[in-house]
């Protein structure tokens, strides 16, 4: 059933690309540390991983267009603020993410290598922000959702694993 919904489906791709990312720096910090040149990752260059950082960015906007169409269909205001509290770092931790990103990859090999190290942590960071807020997110949709299974009218429903 998680294959049905589509804010699953978004988050696990975040969490893959986040992967991607995460093996890239640190095959890039093994390197650095053996003062070798040559890259060899499943990023072939920065722009790949640019690449993926705007992977990430849509489907963060699709999760938050979902979460958005629960919330206006969510009979508790309780659960609907609550959903709005954990979807609205979203957006600022993307647009961040793509900051720290394309700043890494146009200063990449002109600092010195605790510098590039530095911003290998902040991206990290602000991944695992943007990935607790996307949890987050996930979490306020279902407990809307099950509110609204109360309500035979709406259509709209977040479906768990069984």
């Amino acid at each position: 059933m998680e294959e049905d919904n589509d804010m699953i489906t978004a988050a696990r791709k975040i969490a893959q690309k986040f992967q991607q990312m995460a093996k890239y720096t640190k095959g890039r910090r093994e390197l650095l540390e053996l003062g070798a040149t040559e890259e060899k990752s499943e990023f072939s260059s920065m722009t790949d991983m640019i690449k993926t950082c705007k992977e990430i960015i849509a489907l963060t906007k699709n999760i938050s267009k979902h979460a958005s169409m629960i919330s206006k269909n969510c009979p508790d205001k309780r659960l609907v603020m609550s959903l709005a509290n954990s979807m609205e770092p979203i957006g600022m931790l993307s647009q961040q993410l793509n900051i720290i990103a394309s700043v890494k990859a146009s200063a990449t090999g002109k600092y010195n290598e605790e510098a590039e190290v530095e911003a290998d942590e902040m991206l990290t960071i602000n991944a695992q922000n943007l990935m607790k807020s996307v949890r987050d997110t996930v979490r306020a949709s279902e407990a809307c959702s099950v509110k609204m299974m109360s309500n035979p009218a709406i259509n709209l429903q977040f479906r768990r694993r069984r």
